[in-house]
């Protein structure tokens, strides 16, 4: 039988109150939410808002509540066993490692469509920017991608990242604040937003949609909605990189070196060892709650600004006016503003491109460590050049085959954002009572709202992925 674990005694942090000590918490979360600004709200939360108005926000309320329980379940079990969960579901009946290998090569898909949609949206912002539409090639958004590709390539490898990273915490926030001023400023119909927050429907698309924009109105509805909740707050393609970075902060075991047999860690049952186990668990919860809070407050601000600004003028941001539309959103405060946001959704863009590369080398190192003894004993910088070479190489090949960016992250919302996050929820409650101790197991409201996520997110993931593939 293994040693029984202990865990070590809480840091300073750890201890303090207020909102300070929060902050010096939160760390690993903020790269979550800055990497979905890019494309979760201001695409597809206004996008959504513009379509079907303030009818769906229960739909993004909703799936960030359902991401935020997948995430935290997640770290609050490799805080309390210093172990991936990945590690577990390899023991799951069958042959060895199954499940591992189906979500690990369902989330590596997802990464060359992300790297060809955003690059993409980014060179349509771009062309809008410069105002060089129409050109043969300055005109043309994928050149501008492909540019940006090879940039945020050549800094991930030189890793000088950061200064760009504060340069654009700056500028994002001051443009999120000022979403937040613009969405109260629109005056929208705060009845509606209420009863949208609440009321769970299925809208269908209006007549003027249909005339107007034939190709949104011709994807079903499932699909169109997958999308949102695939995109907004992220997928596995991120999370399982997430997770793995908590090792860095040391709570509880996270940080030491745990290797487990089927029968995974062992942990001492006393009363003393389980309360400060349960203490460490402050850390994933406010960095995984802080990091989700701010991705639905600022989706709410942009879906309102969508059905209150764009759906009145029937407008949809598609094709390749993906990002240019919602620049109506701070010019209602005033014109000059435009400025900033050109500034604030380029930084924020280019920013989620270079943040996905780093976080999709951890996720591969993360998917495959339990599974090919040769990755497990490298370092993960040595996945790095593979990883960025097959996303950038991947990316641009498909972004030069043509279709429009929502077309071509589709697929990896639907299969990434939504599938497989309904798959990895339902597997969380296993692996909670599988593997820990009664006293540190998920409480029955924990479980059920994981429960109820797994089921949504994965039933959805199903219909939309028939609907995707059978049109």
């Amino acid at each position: 039988m293994s040693e029984e674990r202990r865990y070590p005694a809480l840091s300073e942090d750890m201890q303090a109150r207020g909102l300070g000590a929060m902050l010096r918490i939160f760390g690993p979360g903020a790269i979550i939410a800055s990497v979905t600004i890019g494309s979760g709200e201001t695409v597809f939360a206004s996008r959504g808002g513009a379509v079907f108005g303030y009818a769906l926000l229960w739909c993004f309320i909703g799936g960030g509540l359902m991401k935020f329980v997948q995430v935290y379940t997640a770290a609050r079990y490799m805080t309390l066993t210093g172990e991936h969960p990945l590690e577990r579901w390899k023991f799951l009946p069958g042959p060895q490692g199954w499940v591992v290998w189906v979500m690990a090569v369902l989330t590596v898909l997802c990464f060359p469509l992300w790297l060809s949609g955003l690059p993409k949206m980014l060179g349509g912002l771009t062309v809008w920017i410069l105002g060089c539409e129409g050109l043969a090639i300055w005109g043309d958004p994928r050149v501008w991608g492909t540019a940006f590709v090879a940039l945020a390539i050549a800094i991930t490898m030189v890793q000088s990242y950061g200064a760009l990273e504060k340069f654009q915490t700056v500028v994002v926030g001051v443009l999120l604040l000022s979403i937040l001023t613009a969405a109260a400023a629109a005056q929208p119909d705060w009845l509606a937003v209420l009863i949208g927050s609440i009321v769970p429907t299925m809208p269908a698309y209006d007549p003027w949609l249909i005339s107007k924009y034939p190709a949104v109105a011709a994807r079903s509805a499932w699909v169109e909605l997958g999308t949102y909740l695939g995109a907004i707050g992220g997928g596995t393609q991120d999370y399982f990189g997430y997770i793995g970075m908590l090792r860095e902060k040391a709570w509880g075991l996270l940080g030491r070196k745990v290797e487990a047999g089927e029968e995974g860690v062992a942990i001492a049952a006393d009363d003393e060892n389980i309360a400060r186990g349960r203490a460490w668990l402050r850390g994933p919860l406010v960095d995984s709650g802080v990091s989700f809070i701010c991705v639905v407050i600022f989706t709410m601000a942009f879906v309102v600004l969508g059905a209150a600004v764009l759906r009145p003028q029937h407008i949809v941001p598609e094709g390749m006016q993906l990002l240019s539309v919602q620049a109506d959103f701070l010019t209602i405060l005033h014109p000059a503003l435009v400025y900033l946001y050109q500034l604030g959704v380029f930084t924020a863009f280019f920013g989620t491109i270079m943040a996905a590369y780093e976080l999709y080398t951890r996720t591969t190192h993360e998917c495959l460590r339990p599974i090919v003894q040769r990755v497990r004993e490298v370092p993960v910088g040595r996945l790095r050049p593979w990883v960025v070479g097959y996303c950038g190489i991947g990316g641009v090949a498909i972004m030069w085959m043509g279709g429009n960016p929502v077309s071509i992250v589709t697929p990896a919302a639907i299969f990434g954002g939504v599938l497989t996050c309904g798959l990895w929820c339902l597997l969380m409650v296993w692996t909670d009572h599988r593997f820990l101790p009664a006293p540190l197991r998920m409480g029955w409201p924990l479980r059920v709202i994981n429960l109820i996520s797994g089921v949504f997110l994965t039933g959805w993931g199903l219909r939309g992925a028939f609907d995707f593939f059978v049109g």
